[in-house]
């Protein structure tokens, strides 16, 4: 065999070594998408392109609807779930396995994910999230620094949503201030909303859809309204339908929250528990502000609640 036929042969075993080693260290993830658009996309997307930036090239990624996983094989080592029904659609579909891949569900809320989540898995460190809420120390904190005069806060709960009580209590006394809560039952939205008014001073919304929805929103904002009590919601809609504020974090926001665990439990790190995203926005509806007779300013408030986010 001659010398040059030699040297190409072990450039092309050189070549094969290094290719196969590189298809063994890829890590193959599946992105499993609520809705294919929208929202789910931007955070989907987010979170592809913070791990790409921080490890490019070491990641096999296929992203789809979920319902487009069924029988797909092989299966992957990681699974991120954007949304509720991507959420449930992903626990269902290892449901069998012995040991399933790792879970992290992202853009969720945090009360549709404890209804689904398996508590086995969250004991064991292969679930967790990034909620679509809020921490409740940010959102009392936000209401400290925007209306600092206030004592009394309400919220309006539904059976699940009650459970949001003790970590906004805690965080209220924290800061001086008294919760109020009023749980919708038997005599319906109307009468909890007119009692928990007539005794706080703000309302803050929770993302609680037997609450808070189309039909109802824009009820409770106008009730609120003729009562000077101004709320604090949970998205930038409710900013542009009349709230005081709006305290959110944007699908991008939620899907690098998402990349910067992910990459955490990549370099051998045991999942986090569930939390909310670091970063988020505050809106104001200024002319809601102005008939109160306050100045505020958006950049300001958010500088000063990261100051106060920080550890």
């Amino acid at each position: 065999m001659s010398r040059r036929l030699r040297f190409i042969l072990a450039l092309a075993c050189l070549y094969l070594m290094t290719y196969g080693s590189a298809a063994a260290a890829s890590t193959s993830i599946w992105v499993a998408l609520s809705e294919t658009g929208g929202a789910h996309a931007e955070a989907a997307e987010a979170l592809r392109a913070s791990v790409e930036q921080a490890q490019p090239g070491r990641f096999e990624w296929r992203v789809a609807h979920w319902s487009q996983f069924g029988s797909v094989l092989p299966e992957p080592q990681w699974v991120i779930a954007v949304g509720t029904a991507a959420h449930r659609g992903m626990q269902e579909r290892f449901a069998a396995d012995t040991t399933p891949p790792p879970l992290l569900a992202i853009l969720v809320p945090r009360l549709a994910f404890e209804r689904i989540a398996e508590p086995a898995r969250l004991r064991g460190g292969s679930l967790s999230a990034v909620f679509l809420d809020q921490p409740p120390a940010r959102q009392l904190e936000l209401i400290r620094l925007a209306l600092p005069a206030v004592r009394n806060v309400g919220i309006l709960v539904g059976g699940e949503s009650k459970t949001h009580g003790p970590g906004l209590e805690k965080a209220a006394k924290k800061r001086g201030m008294r919760l109020a809560t009023s749980l919708v039952g038997q005599d319906g939205l109307f009468a909890a909303l007119q009692s928990l008014l007539a005794e706080v001073e703000v309302l803050l919304a929770l993302p609680d859809p037997t609450v808070f929805n189309s039909q109802t929103a824009a009820n409770i904002l106008t009730a609120a309204y003729r009562r000077h009590v101004p709320l604090v919601g949970f998205s930038p809609a409710y900013a542009k339908a009349g709230a005081l504020l709006a305290l959110y974090s944007t699908p991008s926001q939620v899907g690098v929250r998402g990349a910067e665990l992910l990459r955490q439990a990549l370099a051998g790190k045991s999942l986090p528990p569930p939390q909310g995203a670091r970063e988020f926005v505050v809106t104001i509806n200024r002319d809601v502000a102005r008939s109160l007779g306050l100045a505020l300013d958006e950049a300001q408030l958010m500088e000063q609640l990261r100051q106060r986010d920080r550890p």
